[in-house]
């Protein structure tokens, strides 16, 4: 009798089963940063005429305050020419370079309209490129923050209404949610250009899609 009493026991314990699946949950913000790259380039017989110019722009850069600035280099290297396989220098090339963000695209216009206006020599080369509407790094990462916090509470939430639906206990046994990467702007690809063209603002989607378990008994 103890045997069979056991036996009547099993199924309940045996029968078991789990739910894996992914789900996508998203966001959409609107584009609040404009972003461009700034590359300034002089060519000259002098090295010291090259940081002296460069400078110049340097100084304007850093004094106008309607947007912000980074700077990703300034540099001057020798420009050689070969002769046989005796290298010599025939100058120097200077360059300057800066990631510029702006909220308002007049801001961004004027300055650099500022720039392009003290370049005074065919040898002095201002270059934009990647000029582009994006989020804050700030307002992504608690966009994301708030996707997982979602996607958290709607698995919980559905386990309890799976639970009511089969008429057994279902709770989420694992969640998975690969780590987003942050934005990376694509590496500039500097080119001349004699106007500046702003796109038009528009709105990103941020999505995580993670993985659920969900285990029934």
């Amino acid at each position: 009798m103890r045997f069979i009493s056991l036996l009547s026991f099993l199924p309940i314990f045996l029968f078991s089963f789990e739910i894996e699946f992914n789900k996508k949950f998203y966001h959409t913000l609107p584009h609040e940063i404009l972003k461009t790259h700034l590359v300034i380039r002089i060519d000259d017989d002098s090295e010291k005429e090259v940081d002296n110019r460069l400078n110049k722009f340097n100084e304007l850069i850093k004094e106008y305050d309607k947007v912000d600035k980074k700077l990703a280099s300034f540099n001057i290297r020798p420009n050689f020419r070969h002769s046989g396989n005796t290298p010599t220098i025939r100058g120097y090339i200077g360059e300057l370079i800066y990631t510029i963000e702006s909220n308002k695209a007049h801001f961004m216009d004027e300055f650099i309209t500022q720039i392009t206006d003290l370049k005074k020599f065919r040898d002095t080369s201002v270059s934009i490129t990647n000029l582009s509407w994006t989020i804050k790094e700030t307002t992504y990462n608690v966009t994301l923050d708030l996707l997982r916090f979602e996607a958290i509470n709607w698995a919980q939430t559905y386990a309890i209404n799976l639970s009511n639906d089969v008429k057994m206990s279902c709770s989420l046994k694992k969640i998975s949610i690969n780590k987003t990467p942050v934005p990376i702007y694509n590496k500039a690809t500097y080119s001349p250009t004699e106007s500046l063209t702003v796109p038009q603002a528009n709105q990103e989607i941020i999505e995580i899609n993670p993985k659920f378990i969900l285990e029934c008994k």
